[in-house]
């Protein structure tokens, strides 16, 4: 493993990691403009990494060749956060897009599960081992839905793959999150990525599962960074209340229709005055009536953490500073 791949491992070990939403005209073209604003709107919040053109991002509706600006695009802004670009689709589109990526200054890519296709392990081992290969980066696989990792396939990848550095795990199965935890070592690190993390990270947690990728960071950061704070420093009341009152309802609300856990992170961009367009097709956008209940839920939240702003404990003031 390289210098600079082993320390983006250490970086990615503990944290929140941010997925900026692609931006839209009201034509459906790549509004470059405004996402070079809402990048500098996120590295203000200082996540521990950001991923353009991820799941939030849009990944699936995507060009190469927009994919390709919004990595140079995130580069440009994120200062010193490293960038690292999702990439995905069939063979031939992630790896050129796993390369541009790489070209564009990308300190890695995050790898979604293959297109449609539902593999035997042995496929997709080779998939991933060849989106690898294409590059010098470190890479972070995606295992969910159609692309799920079992234990031993992530362990011979890693002896396989020296950049591979991290499996982000969306399925949240225990059971095989603790083999590979205790056979991986420090290997491999592994990122709670279960939409809406927060609802389990909890439970992460007490496996030293200690970083997650967070929806809620792109549009409401000073939330994310809290209820992260306060789960860390074993806040408890208010990690409750924030899941009780903010997460719960909230995932209630993305489970309501398919797409939905991208639709809401660009109502909620709306919601803070922040817009990134619509979503592209075949999504569909949040409702009126529904991006009013969230945007009760945003305010609602905010309500929970300057209420908590009083009297939380001292360990988490000094870390919100």
């Amino acid at each position: 493993m390289t210098t600079a791949n082993a320390a983006l491992q250490r970086q990615l070990s503990e944290g929140i990691l941010a997925f900026p939403a692609t931006p839209f005209s009201a034509d459906g073209s790549l509004d470059e403009s405004g996402f070079a604003r809402h990048i500098d709107d996120i590295a203000a919040s200082h996540p521990i990494a950001m991923v353009p053109a991820g799941g939030a991002g849009e990944l699936f509706s995507i060009s190469v060749a927009e994919h390709r600006r919004l990595t140079e695009i995130a580069v440009a802004g994120a200062g010193a956060i490293p960038v690292i670009a999702g990439a995905g689709g069939g063979l031939a589109i992630a790896t050129e897009m796993a390369v541009a990526a790489e070209r564009a200054g990308a300190a890695g890519v995050l790898v979604f599960p293959p297109y449609l296709i539902t593999a035997e392990q042995q496929g997709l081992a080779a998939y991933l081992e060849r989106v690898c290969k294409a590059v010098s980066i470190a890479v972070i696989v995606y295992s969910r839905n159609n692309g799920i990792i079992a234990p031993d396939t992530a362990l011979r990848l890693a002896d396989a793959c020296p950049n591979l550095i991290a499996v982000k795990d969306g399925a949240g199965d225990f059971e095989a999150l603790v083999s590979l935890r205790q056979r991986a070592g420090d290997r491999l690190i592994l990122i709670n990525g279960v939409p809406t993390a927060e609802i389990v990270a909890r439970q992460f947690l007490a496996m030293g599962i200690r970083s997650y990728t967070s929806a809620v960071f792109t549009f409401l950061p000073a939330v994310a960074r809290r209820y992260y704070a306060a789960l860390r420093d074993g806040d408890t009341a208010m990690v409750d209340r924030l899941l009780g009152e903010f997460y719960v309802p909230l995932s209630v609300l993305r489970n309501r229709k398919r797409g939905y856990a991208v639709a809401l992170v660009k109502a909620g961009l709306r919601a803070v005055g922040r817009p990134a367009g619509k979503v592209r097709p075949p999504l569909i956008d949040l409702s009126p009536a529904e991006e009013r209940e969230l945007a009760a839920l945003i305010e609602r939240a905010e309500g929970v953490i300057a209420q908590g702003a009083t009297h939380r404990p001292a360990a988490v003031a000094a870390a919100m500073r």
